[in-house]
């Protein structure tokens, strides 16, 4: 079921494109434009590379926006007429929202590995533990589907997530500080470095690269923790759906 689900998802070429070619066109304007004025970016870590973090901080934002191809997806299945044939079948409903959720994840994770990889050998970005940088990216990704997922459940309507999901998307690569600096007070410090899951989960890689593993299991525990919430979550709301 899941192989299904992964060749419905890739049947969306501009979709998908735009969640691959979007961020990288980004990273490309943002790091001539900080180059060319010389400014830093909100983001800036001393040893870090600009474009990596520009990198990082996009591959992130995306994955926010990767998760809505997936509930429409599962929105086409629950809240149309396809839903009354398919729980007359002998289908479970939790192993479809499942499904959906892990091929989801397998194609967002792609994605942001294409844009990682491309700013690798097109771009000239520099990442140090790659692997460990990978594995934050798809925890990252499975958060962002669940979080998608459950939103969908609760909400009733695909409408109303994406709409969301957009002002989510929108407001948390800000607090990053992704776009611009953020003031140099300790709350926003701590709102920069910890105070959304892309913000722990981009602390988590910018530790990682520096070789700060304490640090950057400690930034992503919490995200771990609600991936758990996140999915227990799931099976009152999918039996609400389902009935």
């Amino acid at each position: 079921m899941i192989a299904f689900h992964i060749k419905r998802s890739l049947k969306d070429i501009l979709g998908h494109a735009i969640l691959i070619l979007f961020p990288l066109v980004l990273i490309f304007f943002f790091d001539y434009l900080y180059k060319t004025i010389d400014i830093q970016t909100g983001m800036e870590v001393a040893g870090q590379q600009r474009l990596t973090l520009l990198v990082i901080g996009f591959a992130l934002t995306f994955q926010i926006y990767g998760a809505a191809l997936s509930f429409e997806t599962l929105a086409a299945d629950l809240y149309t007429p396809m839903h009354d044939r398919l729980f007359a079948s002998p289908v479970e409903g939790r192993s479809l929202v499942l499904s959906v959720l892990l091929s989801g994840t397998v194609v967002s994770f792609l994605q942001s590995l294409v844009i990682v990889l491309f700013s690798m050998f097109v771009l000239g970005a520099q990442f140090s533990m790659l692997a460990l940088l990978l594995a934050i990216l798809l925890i990252s990704v499975l958060f962002n589907q669940l979080l998608g997922t459950v939103l969908l459940l609760v909400v009733g309507t695909p409408k109303v997530a994406n709409v969301v999901t957009t002002i989510y998307g929108s407001v948390v690569p800000m607090l990053v500080g992704l776009y611009f600096p953020l003031p140099g007070s300790a709350l926003f410090r701590f709102i920069r470095l910890y105070g959304t899951p892309m913000s722990l989960a981009n602390t988590a890689s910018i530790r990682a690269m520096e070789g700060d593993y304490g640090s950057m299991l400690l930034a992503m525990l919490p995200v771990c923790l609600a991936i758990l919430v996140l999915f227990v979550a799931l099976k009152p709301l999918v039996r609400r759906v389902a009935v």
